[in-house]
């Protein structure tokens, strides 16, 4: 049974590698074989989204961050959108593989910007983090008021937002900048940034001691960061948590040779959270059944504790102190 899971991963993870070349190299792929109608290229999605991060932004500011930094947009940037639209002066995506295309960051904007005119009602974070039941609530009016939302939504700002989506990447743009890859670019500078969120991407992060450093580079004094993550295996082992009894070279048999996610436990995050001077304000933990015997971990996680072990989702708000 083994062997009949490693061969099927390794397959799926060579098709993985194959597709991802392609969507990075072609935009006729990104274009006709990914659904840009679902998650990140649904502009309601996108919306919900960034409205969750701006509650819990909330706690500690009365004001819509300046500049904001989004990792893994995916397959639009809509949820970084939402956030210019809403007030914000700056957005820096980043991102390892490019997902979306120009046409399909256009469409969403327009329709998040009908959204934002309509004062769209959304659901409660709980809905997605904890797996309360829904709950709709109002615009949050109290800090998207009538006179900031007139102001952003202004017909020569939003003219401005949306041509720059045709050139993402020009360094001379005001509004918005793509950075792909992210990690060998020194564009944001020190103390610069307000806010940093993602939505089930550090689990995916390969440099993850890399990427806590850059956010206490790049954050001012008081900044927040808002992430979700998910620590499933995404489907490669039989149990949601099996691959932490799997060896390198097993995992990157499992996983085709193609990078899918860095296997790091929540400890590992509280950890660089605090090295990095972060207090957690606000956190919702997911957990899932344990079914693993702490025998057959492999040797590189015989350290995990039992809070590691049924973690199967974590968001958490910090302030950099």
């Amino acid at each position: 049974m083994k062997i009949k899971y490693f061969l099927k991963g390794y397959l799926k993870g060579k098709l993985r590698k194959c597709f991802l070349f392609f969507i990075k190299n072609s935009s006729i792929i990104r274009r006709y074989f990914i659904n840009h109608e679902i998650v990140g290229g649904n502009s309601l999605y996108c919306y919900r989204v960034w409205m969750r991060h701006l509650k819990y932004w909330s706690l500690v500011n009365d004001q819509v961050p300046k500049v904001v930094v989004e990792f893994g947009p995916g397959r639009s940037l809509g949820v970084g959108l939402s956030a210019l639209i809403s007030g914000s002066d700056k957005l820096f995506a980043l991102e390892k593989n490019q997902f979306w295309n120009i046409e399909d960051n256009v469409r969403v904007f327009d329709e998040l910007v009908g959204l934002f005119k309509a004062e769209t009602k959304t659901e409660t974070i709980s809905s997605e983090f904890d797996k309360a039941p829904n709950k709709t609530i109002d615009f949050p009016s109290d800090i998207l008021t009538k006179t900031r939302m007139s102001n952003c939504l202004k017909n020569e700002r939003i003219k401005k937002i949306r041509k720059e989506l045709f050139d993402p990447f020009n360094p001379e743009n005001i509004y918005l900048m793509s950075l792909i890859p992210w990690e060998k670019t020194n564009i944001i500078k020190e103390n610069t940034v307000d806010y940093i969120i993602s939505h089930t991407v550090l689990q995916h992060i390969e440099k993850l001691s890399f990427t806590y450093t850059s956010m206490n580079r790049w954050l001012k004094t008081g900044g927040c960061i808002s992430h979700k993550i998910d620590f499933k295996s995404m489907n490669r082992t039989k149990l949601w948590n099996q691959y932490w009894t799997l060896s390198e070279l097993e995992w990157k048999f499992v996983t085709g040779q193609s990078y899918l996610i860095n296997r790091e436990p929540l400890s590992v995050h509280l950890k660089h959270l605090e090295v990095n001077n972060f207090e957690i304000i606000y956190d919702i933990r997911n957990s899932s059944k344990n079914e693993l015997n702490r025998i057959h971990l492999d040797d590189n996680f015989k350290y995990l504790d039992d809070n590691d072990l049924t973690t199967s989702g974590y968001y958490y708000f910090a302030q950099l102190k």
